[in-house]
């Protein structure tokens, strides 16, 4: 992975995590991590020191805003450096072939660092020169660390209820015997065609068709060759180029007017000139592979894959709907329509 690839998402990343960091107040009664089981024990907590008697007051008169651009925050955000930690956390959260290929080589772990400096300095100038008031900008970058949280949230969750063998041996195997019908490969041919395009004259048409049985009988008289043809003459661009090679089909997918016509001819055989709705088709026909049942052993890993993604979306949707019960979105049709209303006055 390349520092520049790493560029963009690495810098919403450091936004993100400064956004969470100031975003207190928005914490519930019951925060994510106790949710999470990640909370501070019981003799944690009380053997933390109180807050004095002033710094209440001046968390009071702060009003613990999440708004991180006020005064020391800022600060504390334009100073900042880049320090182990940091480098760690960014190391930490790449997936194992990003992280083994920097830690091997000094030069990508350079790039990728000097990277990070030029997105940290970028920012720090941002907020120096109070981008962050403006409230779109805002809105975004709260949202952005808002969805990691979700996700964070979504996935640790998921791993959580998910057991380390799903799914087993037995699952896969009765997925498979339920869903034989997914795990056919259908009958397919090898098709080739010259393709003339057809106008709205019938006279036109007629002419084609003669064209198209002169060709048909000059190749079998030897006097032409069915893919120099195809490819001087055929007015299909993408099969002209490899003498009229369609490729490997799916016979179901095939025109049906086309279907009827090829499936009477023998491998290798050309057909008599076949008109649909746009042109006129010379037809001529390769291997017919038969329909065929793939066993477990080829499909397993794919079985296990969707069972999975089933698996996570319930999951999903269980604890989104456990989250809307709990911290209920008070979201009414009237809202809905008054919303509707003013967006659109304001936007007209």
């Amino acid at each position: 992975m390349t520092a520049k690839k790493l560029k963009t998402p690495l810098g919403i990343l450091f936004v993100a995590i400064i956004l969470i960091i100031f975003q207190t107040t928005q914490v519930s009664a019951i925060s994510v991590k106790e949710l999470l089981g990640l909370d501070k024990t019981t003799s944690e907590t009380s053997e933390e020191k109180k807050p004095s008697s002033s710094e209440k007051k001046s968390t009071t008169s702060s009003k613990e805003s999440d708004d991180w651009a006020k005064s020391s925050n800022q600060e504390s955000a334009i100073n900042s450096q880049i320090d182990l930690d940091y480098v760690s956390l960014l190391v930490a959260n790449m997936n194992e072939q990003e992280r083994l290929k920097i830690l091997e080589d000094s030069n990508l772990l350079k790039q990728v660092i000097e990277s990070e400096a030029n997105n940290k300095s970028t920012i720090a100038a941002a907020i120096a020169n109070k981008l962050i008031q403006d409230r779109n900008v805002e809105f975004l970058m709260r949202r952005a660390a808002e969805n990691i949280l979700r996700e964070a949230y979504l996935n640790r969750l998921v791993m959580s209820k998910l057991p380390k063998d799903f799914p087993s041996n037995e699952q896969v195997l009765e997925y498979f015997n339920a869903n034989k019908a997914q795990f056919l490969i259908p009958e397919r041919l090898h098709v080739w065609q010259i393709f003339f395009n057809k106008s709205e004259d019938a006279k036109e048409t007629i002419a084609l068709k003669k064209k198209a049985e002169k060709i048909i009988s000059d190749i079998k008289k030897g006097k032409a060759d069915y893919s120099n043809i195809a490819i001087s003459q055929s007015e299909h661009q993408q099969s002209r180029a490899v003498g009229g090679y369609m490729g490997l089909l799916k016979t179901s997918d095939l025109l049906p007017e086309m279907k009827e016509s090829i499936l009477k001819l023998k491998e290798g055989e050309i057909s008599k000139p076949v008109e649909s709705e746009s042109g006129i088709h010379i037809l001529k026909r390769g291997k017919i592979l038969k329909e065929e049942a793939l066993e477990l052993a080829q499909v397993e890993p794919q079985i296990r894959k969707l069972l999975v993604n089933q698996a996570n979306s319930q999951l999903r949707n269980a604890i989104f709907a456990q989250a809307r019960k709990e911290y209920p979105q008070k979201i009414s049709d009237k809202n809905l329509e008054e919303w509707r209303l003013r967006l659109k006055t304001k936007t007209n």
